[in-house]
Formats: C-alpha cells, sequence, structure tokens
C-alpha cells in the first residue's frame, strides 16, 4: 500500500490535490501553452513554487495529454520551468497557442545577449540606452543590422534609420516580456534567468554575431 500511495502521488492529475491549484494551475496552463517561462522572481513567484512543488505530477501530465515536455533550465534562484516543444510540433496544444518568434527579434535578442553577457554590460537596465549602445558601441555592426532588418522587412535599407531600429528593439522587448524572458517598465528592462535559453538555442549564432548578420544579408 505504501508503495502503492507513493504512485499515486507523482500521477498526471495529483497537482490537483494541491490547495493553490484552484487558484493558480488555470494561469500556469494557458501561459506554458503559450510559451512563457516561469522563474523565482517578482509576481511570478506563487506559479513558480507551484510548478516546482509539484513537477513530477504536471511532468506527467503534459506529457500524457499533450505529448509535451515540462522542462527547466537554470539551478538554485536562477531555475525556470517551461514547455520544450519540438520545432514546429506543439503536440497536442491547440494551434491558437502557436507563436513563432519574428527573425528581427530573433537578432535583437542575440544583439541583448551578446551586449550584456558577453560584453559584460551587466547593469545595464535602460531601454533608451541600449538603443544608443547598439548604434554606438557597436557601430559599424549597425550598418549591416540596418540592412538585415530591412531585408527582412522587404523595405529599401536606405529608409531603415535609427529610428526604425529603436522600434524594432521595444517591439522585441515586448515580445521578449511575453515569454517571461525580461521584465519592462516604462524605460527600465531587465533580463531574467530564462532569458539564457537563448544561449542555449541559439549559441553557435551569439558567439558569431558580426558573421551570422554578415551571412544573412
Amino acid at each position: 500500500m505504501g508503495n502503492e500511495h507513493k504512485l499515486s502521488t507523482v500521477g498526471p492529475l495529483a497537482f490537483l490535490e494541491n490547495p493553490d491549484a484552484v487558484e493558480l494551475f488555470a494561469k500556469i496552463d494557458y501561459q506554458l501553452k503559450d510559451g512563457f517561462h516561469f522563474q523565482d522572481r517578482g509576481n511570478q513567484r506563487p506559479y513558480f513554487f507551484f510548478i516546482e512543488q509539484n513537477e513530477q505530477s504536471l511532468t506527467a501530465y503534459y506529457d500524457k495529454f499533450f505529448g509535451v515536455i515540462l522542462s527547466h533550465g537554470g539551478e538554485g534562484m536562477d531555475r525556470y520551468y517551461y514547455l520544450e516543444f519540438n520545432g514546429t510540433d506543439r503536440g497536442g496544444i491547440d494551434g491558437d497557442h502557436r507563436c513563432f518568434m519574428k527573425a528581427e527579434y530573433v537578432i535583437v535578442g542575440f544583439l541583448i545577449y551578446k551586449i550584456i553577457y558577453i560584453d559584460r554590460y551587466f547593469d545595464l537596465n535602460s531601454i533608451k540606452k541600449l538603443q544608443a549602445i547598439i548604434k554606438t558601441d557597436y557601430e559599424e555592426l549597425t550598418k549591416d543590422i540596418y540592412r538585415l532588418l530591412a531585408k527582412l522587412r522587404k523595405t529599401n535599407p536606405t529608409t531603415f534609420g535609427g529610428g526604425k531600429l529603436d522600434d524594432v528593439i521595444e517591439d522585441a522587448l515586448r515580445e521578449f516580456k511575453k515569454l517571461g524572458w525580461v521584465l519592462i517598465e516604462e524605460d527600465f528592462f531587465d533580463v531574467m534567468p530564462s532569458f539564457q535559453r537563448m544561449n542555449k538555442v541559439y549559441s553557435d549564432y551569439i558567439n558569431n554575431v558580426e558573421q551570422m548578420i554578415k551571412d544573412a544579408i
């Protein structure tokens, strides 16, 4: 009987026995399916701890009913949870939740990762300062960025100036916010532990971002 009880506590619906399930699970489920990443930060904390406390049961739930994997990255205070999708395959999750990030936002993500984690601008938390750094400290690279973004938007590169680049950067940050990768409040932004997924998925490109941009023009 002891073993049977132990097994039942990690079944695919065991998490519903948690007293916080009624309040928290619907939002967790909806956002995970939309690609959101939960971590021990700000107002995400109660949702993160619910997932952490019920990780085995929730893993079984998403595997059995949707054919996707509840994954985690980071360690300790930097741990985060998300659903691992296989390319364009989202298992049994409804198509309304499908969201594919625009290539121009991925490029901005490469730049942000390089600036903060490789070039060590660890204190960078202003959107306006980020925009200025990209246009001044990376001036030679910015010329290629203009041409690449113009190509992606199918517009004339001579009309793609600093203002349009600023808009793309802001739009990308808002998209990253939807994923739980950054926090934004007016001009303030902060990268979350889950932003490391950018490096996990695209490390080869990030480490050679200058050449990648030149090759894509």
